[in-house]
């Protein structure tokens, strides 16, 4: 109970791994049909499921009651240490301690003796991407041609560091983030296993936060239930919690920079930064803004990422009527411009005041162009 609910709730069986059934499906069809690749190649974001899923390879390969009647609660000898990270068999290094030519010589030289206790001996590597290029040639032979009873697995979350040799030797699956949908459904069930108090709308924005990581995910419920020990934790809160404003702010900041009130928009700016909000976090909010702005005719209400509710998808889609595609366009290239030039100012704020300011003052000229001139007779 005194775990973190990342690792509380770390998947036992496949069937437990959210987001990725096709991966998980085929991956155990292949096992049960005895075509087991030498090495399997697991990529993706941070916190999908490529460690966990690779020990649920080990389990799969070692449980000592087969594929088909597969551990699932009570676990064998085999399934309990290799979730312990203590089976002698199933070695787990991380690459980006052990990075030497001299690593992966030791392991090689390991790897001529059989297993102990199982079927199969598994080095589980992950990060590989960071071994360096000798390490990597070292593995070459060994990982083409390896022993009946050794198999590989790796972990990357930077497939293009790794060289196309070693790719090229490896079963690669590319595990996706999983989607808003199955990500709420998944906390909403662990937050009612956990008996804690939380909005549907907090969990909403625990999932955008995410970014499809269930790792992030867990993490950020996890610091939600502790910092509102038998009070629910509502939107507001959860937004204070975790350094995040409402869209709507900046929707009513958009609108004002439009309509050339200056002291309204700093002022708006200003409650935000207050909230502990950092410059380049609201340039990236504002970037987002701005695609809604451009693309609201083509964004369904129901696939947004809960990135908006109703009424911020209503006033972008009303607001968005009164501005060219140009001026958006126009406004994209600046704030992306001012992004660069956070890193070699010394007060990131008052160079987004400054920001905001420019913005105004580019829509009043556009405007003032765009008024046409009648002929004189």
């Amino acid at each position: 109970n005194s775990k973190v609910l990342a690792l509380k709730y770390r998947p036992i069986v496949f069937e437990d791994l959210i987001g990725q059934k096709i991966i998980s499906d085929t991956i155990v069809n292949s096992i049960k049909d005895n075509k087991v690749p030498n090495a399997y190649l697991f990529t993706g974001i941070r916190g999908v499921g490529k460690t966990t899923t690779a020990r649920l390879v080990a389990k799969a390969l070692n449980c000592l009651n087969g594929i088909e009647n597969i551990c699932k609660e009570k676990l064998c000898k085999n399934c309990e240490s290799i979730s312990n990270s203590n089976h002698i068999d199933v070695l787990e290094m991380d690459a980006a301690s052990k990075t030497g030519v001299d690593d992966v010589r030791d392991l090689i030289e390991f790897s001529r003796y059989g297993p102990a206790t199982s079927k199969y001996k598994i080095f589980i590597i992950d990060e590989v991407h960071m071994l360096s290029k000798q390490a990597f040639n070292a593995l070459l032979k060994t990982l083409e041609e390896p022993p009946e009873y050794l198999k590989f697995i790796f972990a990357t979350t930077e497939i293009k560091k790794i060289p196309v040799t070693v790719v090229s030797r490896c079963q690669r699956y590319d595990l996706s983030r999983v989607k808003s949908d199955q990500l709420f459904q998944f906390i909403k069930k662990i937050k009612d296993k956990e008996n804690g108090k939380v909005s549907d709308d907090a969990l909403k924005l625990i999932v955008k936060i995410s970014e499809g990581s269930v790792r992030d995910a867990l993490s950020l419920l996890d610091r939600g239930l502790m910092s509102n020990l038998g009070e629910e934790l509502d939107l507001k809160n959860a937004q204070k919690i975790y350094g995040y404003f409402d869209k709507s702010s900046l929707i009513t900041l958009f609108e004002n920079i439009l309509e050339g009130k200056e002291d309204r928009v700093i002022e708006i700016y200003r409650k935000i930064y207050d909230a502990g909000i950092e410059p380049k976090t609201f340039l990236n909010d504002f970037l987002e803004i701005l695609y809604y702005f451009k693309n609201i005719s083509s964004i369904k209400q129901d696939g947004t990422n809960f990135s908006l509710n109703d009424e911020e998808f209503n006033r972008i889609t009303e607001i968005s009527n009164k501005i060219e595609s140009n001026d958006l366009l126009l406004f994209w290239q600046f704030t992306i411009e001012t992004i660069d030039e956070l890193n070699i100012v010394l007060n990131q704020n008052l160079s987004v005041e400054m920001f905001l300011i420019r913005l105004i003052y580019l829509k009043e000229k556009r405007k003032k162009k765009n008024i046409k001139t009648p002929n004189k007779k």
